[in-house]
Protein backbone atom coordinates (compact mmCIF):
# COMPACT_ATOMS: atom_id res chain seq x y z
CA UNK A 1 0.00 0.00 0.00
CA UNK A 2 1.24 3.14 -1.06
CA UNK A 3 2.15 5.86 1.25
CA UNK A 4 0.97 9.36 0.53
CA UNK A 5 3.06 11.93 0.49
CA UNK A 6 2.35 15.61 2.63
CA UNK A 7 2.21 19.05 1.41
CA UNK A 8 4.92 19.14 4.76
CA UNK A 9 7.38 16.72 2.88
CA UNK A 10 7.34 18.17 -0.30
CA UNK A 11 8.19 21.69 1.41
CA UNK A 12 10.79 19.61 3.88
CA UNK A 13 12.39 18.18 0.79
CA UNK A 14 12.45 21.27 -1.17
CA UNK A 15 14.14 23.28 1.34
CA UNK A 16 16.89 20.28 2.52
CA UNK A 17 17.50 20.55 -1.43
CA UNK A 18 17.78 24.45 -1.25
CA UNK A 19 20.28 24.07 1.70
CA UNK A 20 22.49 21.28 0.50
CA UNK A 21 22.63 23.24 -2.96
CA UNK A 22 23.57 26.60 -0.91
CA UNK A 23 25.83 24.52 0.99
CA UNK A 24 27.74 23.46 -1.90
CA UNK A 25 27.80 27.47 -4.14
CA UNK A 26 29.64 28.80 -0.58
CA UNK A 27 31.95 26.08 0.21
CA UNK A 28 32.85 26.64 -3.54
CA UNK A 29 33.47 30.60 -3.10
CA UNK A 30 34.95 30.56 0.47
CA UNK A 31 36.17 27.21 1.27
CA UNK A 32 34.95 24.47 3.49
CA UNK A 33 36.28 26.25 7.34
CA UNK A 34 34.47 29.67 6.12
CA UNK A 35 31.03 28.35 5.45
CA UNK A 36 29.35 28.92 8.27
CA UNK A 37 25.39 28.30 8.90
CA UNK A 38 24.38 31.73 8.37
CA UNK A 39 25.90 32.12 5.05
CA UNK A 40 24.76 28.82 3.91
CA UNK A 41 21.09 30.24 5.72
CA UNK A 42 21.21 33.64 3.57
CA UNK A 43 22.31 31.86 0.13
CA UNK A 44 19.60 29.32 0.57
CA UNK A 45 17.13 32.15 1.37
CA UNK A 46 16.13 30.98 4.57
CA UNK A 47 16.09 31.88 8.54
CA UNK A 48 19.45 29.95 10.25
CA UNK A 49 16.67 29.02 12.43
CA UNK A 50 14.96 26.89 9.44
CA UNK A 51 18.35 25.27 8.82
CA UNK A 52 18.38 23.74 11.80
CA UNK A 53 14.68 22.33 11.79
CA UNK A 54 16.37 20.05 8.69
CA UNK A 55 20.05 19.64 10.12
CA UNK A 56 21.78 19.45 13.43
CA UNK A 57 24.60 21.04 12.53
CA UNK A 58 26.61 22.92 9.50
CA UNK A 59 29.10 19.24 9.61
CA UNK A 60 25.53 17.04 8.61
CA UNK A 61 24.77 19.57 5.92
CA UNK A 62 28.09 18.94 4.60
CA UNK A 63 28.00 15.27 4.99
CA UNK A 64 24.67 14.94 3.59
CA UNK A 65 25.16 17.23 0.53
CA UNK A 66 28.83 15.14 -0.47
CA UNK A 67 26.87 11.85 0.25
CA UNK A 68 23.76 12.58 -1.96
CA UNK A 69 25.92 14.06 -5.03
CA UNK A 70 28.38 10.89 -4.92
CA UNK A 71 25.36 8.44 -4.51
CA UNK A 72 23.77 10.35 -7.78
CA UNK A 73 27.25 10.27 -9.59
CA UNK A 74 28.03 6.35 -8.77
CA UNK A 75 23.79 5.66 -10.26
CA UNK A 76 24.97 7.85 -13.21
CA UNK A 77 28.47 5.71 -13.63
CA UNK A 78 26.39 2.73 -13.51
CA UNK A 79 23.94 3.50 -15.85
CA UNK A 80 26.71 4.40 -18.40
CA UNK A 81 28.20 0.86 -18.00
CA UNK A 82 24.76 -1.32 -17.94
CA UNK A 83 24.32 0.24 -21.69
CA UNK A 84 26.39 -2.11 -22.63
CA UNK A 85 28.90 -2.05 -25.72
CA UNK A 86 31.98 -2.11 -26.45
CA UNK A 87 34.69 -1.61 -23.87
CA UNK A 88 36.23 1.14 -25.40
CA UNK A 89 32.27 2.78 -25.99
CA UNK A 90 31.62 1.72 -22.05
CA UNK A 91 34.92 3.53 -20.51
CA UNK A 92 34.16 6.73 -23.15
CA UNK A 93 30.30 7.19 -21.63
CA UNK A 94 31.46 6.59 -18.02
CA UNK A 95 34.15 8.93 -18.14
CA UNK A 96 32.09 11.51 -19.81
CA UNK A 97 29.70 10.79 -17.21
CA UNK A 98 32.18 11.49 -14.67
CA UNK A 99 34.11 14.46 -15.74
CA UNK A 100 30.96 15.90 -16.96
CA UNK A 101 29.50 15.28 -13.72
CA UNK A 102 32.73 17.29 -12.57
CA UNK A 103 31.79 20.53 -15.14
CA UNK A 104 28.33 20.44 -13.92
CA UNK A 105 28.90 20.73 -10.15
CA UNK A 106 32.40 21.92 -9.59
CA UNK A 107 31.33 23.54 -6.47
CA UNK A 108 30.30 19.74 -5.05
CA UNK A 109 33.69 18.50 -5.89
CA UNK A 110 35.79 21.25 -3.96
CA UNK A 111 33.72 20.42 -1.02
CA UNK A 112 34.37 17.06 -1.44
CA UNK A 113 38.17 16.90 -1.96
CA UNK A 114 38.22 19.45 0.67
CA UNK A 115 36.53 17.51 3.41
CA UNK A 116 40.12 15.09 3.64
CA UNK A 117 40.29 15.72 7.81
CA UNK A 118 36.81 14.68 7.88
CA UNK A 119 35.48 12.48 10.79
CA UNK A 120 35.87 9.09 11.08
CA UNK A 121 32.88 7.79 9.94
CA UNK A 122 32.96 10.53 7.21
CA UNK A 123 36.49 8.64 5.76
CA UNK A 124 34.59 5.39 6.51
CA UNK A 125 31.59 6.51 3.93
CA UNK A 126 34.17 8.07 1.20
CA UNK A 127 36.04 4.46 1.31
CA UNK A 128 33.02 2.50 0.27
CA UNK A 129 32.11 5.45 -2.22
CA UNK A 130 35.36 4.44 -3.72
CA UNK A 131 35.24 1.03 -3.43
CA UNK A 132 31.43 0.95 -5.19
CA UNK A 133 33.18 2.52 -7.79
CA UNK A 134 35.91 0.61 -8.37
CA UNK A 135 33.58 -2.18 -8.20
CA UNK A 136 31.67 -0.71 -11.14
CA UNK A 137 34.71 -0.34 -13.17
CA UNK A 138 35.89 -4.39 -12.32
CA UNK A 139 32.05 -5.54 -13.57
CA UNK A 140 32.57 -3.86 -16.94
CA UNK A 141 36.28 -5.13 -17.37
CA UNK A 142 35.51 -8.55 -16.61
CA UNK A 143 32.29 -8.37 -19.11
CA UNK A 144 35.26 -7.07 -21.32
CA UNK A 145 37.93 -9.60 -20.98
CA UNK A 146 35.31 -12.40 -20.71
CA UNK A 147 34.37 -11.70 -24.49
CA UNK A 148 37.53 -11.55 -25.59
CA UNK A 149 38.24 -7.47 -25.46
CA UNK A 150 40.89 -7.07 -23.41
CA UNK A 151 44.14 -9.09 -22.44
CA UNK A 152 43.87 -10.54 -18.87
CA UNK A 153 44.88 -8.61 -16.53
CA UNK A 154 43.75 -8.22 -12.62
CA UNK A 155 40.28 -6.05 -13.08
CA UNK A 156 40.51 -5.03 -9.58
CA UNK A 157 43.84 -3.42 -10.27
CA UNK A 158 43.08 -1.75 -13.52
CA UNK A 159 40.02 -0.61 -11.96
CA UNK A 160 41.96 1.44 -9.28
CA UNK A 161 44.30 3.05 -11.91
CA UNK A 162 41.27 3.79 -13.75
CA UNK A 163 39.67 5.72 -10.82
CA UNK A 164 42.72 7.09 -9.74
CA UNK A 165 43.81 8.69 -13.37
CA UNK A 166 40.31 10.36 -13.82
CA UNK A 167 40.52 11.94 -10.11
CA UNK A 168 44.13 13.58 -10.94
CA UNK A 169 42.37 14.99 -14.12
CA UNK A 170 39.74 16.47 -11.77
CA UNK A 171 42.06 17.49 -9.22
CA UNK A 172 43.88 19.46 -12.22
CA UNK A 173 40.72 20.93 -13.41
CA UNK A 174 39.86 22.17 -10.09
CA UNK A 175 43.00 23.97 -9.80
CA UNK A 176 42.50 25.56 -13.18
CA UNK A 177 45.80 23.82 -14.31
CA UNK A 178 44.09 21.95 -17.23
CA UNK A 179 42.86 23.95 -20.45
CA UNK A 180 41.74 20.44 -22.40
CA UNK A 181 38.13 20.56 -23.65
CA UNK A 182 35.96 17.59 -21.54
CA UNK A 183 36.03 15.88 -24.48
CA UNK A 184 39.72 15.91 -24.69
CA UNK A 185 40.29 14.32 -21.31
CA UNK A 186 37.74 11.28 -22.26
CA UNK A 187 39.78 10.67 -25.64
CA UNK A 188 43.44 11.11 -23.66
CA UNK A 189 42.04 8.79 -20.81
CA UNK A 190 39.86 6.33 -23.17
CA UNK A 191 42.79 5.66 -25.57
CA UNK A 192 45.70 5.38 -22.99
CA UNK A 193 43.85 2.52 -21.18
CA UNK A 194 42.04 1.07 -23.93
CA UNK A 195 45.39 0.98 -26.15
CA UNK A 196 47.20 -0.64 -23.36
CA UNK A 197 44.11 -3.23 -22.37
CA UNK A 198 42.61 -3.79 -25.71
CA UNK A 199 43.44 -7.19 -27.64
CA UNK A 200 45.05 -6.04 -31.37
CA UNK A 201 43.19 -8.03 -33.96
CA UNK A 202 44.41 -8.61 -37.37
CA UNK A 203 47.86 -6.34 -36.63
CA UNK A 204 49.57 -5.06 -39.56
Amino acid sequence: MSQTVTKGQVVGEFRCRAIREAAMRVVGRKGLANATVQEIANEAGVAKGTVYLYFRSREEIIEKTTQIAVDDLLDRTLEAIKAGGLVRDVLERVLTTQIGYFDEHQDFFRLYFAMVDGSEESRRRRLANRRRHVAQLVTMLEAASKSGEIRAADPERVAIAIAGAVREVIFRRIDGKSTHAPADEVRFLTDLFCDGLCVRRGRR
